[in-house]
């Protein structure tokens, strides 16, 4: 009965991302696209790409986690398409993603991503540092 209670007390943790067990972010690996339309303040909410989305000129934004550490961030440029920028992934702490984009124009410093739910196919990220999450939304529309 002890480690039902333990086990549940990890479980429901503040730090701990629903439907995420800890150090398991490799749970994560696929390529997300954003969904503006659901995103709110600094939370932005991301389907996997196999969703079936609802049309939007130029395209959606988006991030792609793979196995060893790889990583690549889609950007729509002005005119639409995506621009693929290659870079690295590590798990921080519990539920956060640091990630380091060496190739990115402008040069950017490297900026941590917290996963704050993981659900029914649905991704819920908050950006820490860097640029304002409100802010590529708006990029995004």
């Amino acid at each position: 009965m002890l480690a039902g209670l333990l086990g549940l007390a990890v479980a429901c943790h503040p730090d701990h991302p629903a439907g995420l067990p800890a150090g398991r972010l490799a749970a994560l690996h696929g390529t997300w696209l954003l969904l503006p339309e659901a995103s709110r303040g600094d939370t932005l909410v991301y389907r996997r790409n196999t969703y079936h989305f609802r049309y939007r000129p130029g395209g959606r934004p988006g991030f792609r986690v793979g196995p060893a550490g790889r990583f690549v961030r889609y950007d729509v440029p002005p005119g639409g398409g995506l621009l693929a920028q290659e870079g690295t992934w590590a798990e921080t702490t519990t539920g956060r993603l640091l990630v380091h984009l060496p190739e990115a124009e402008p040069a950017e410093p490297d900026y941590e991503l917290e996963v704050l739910a993981y659900q029914d196919g649905v991704l819920k990220l908050r950006r820490l540092a860097q640029r304002p999450a409100v802010e590529i939304i708006r990029e995004a529309q």
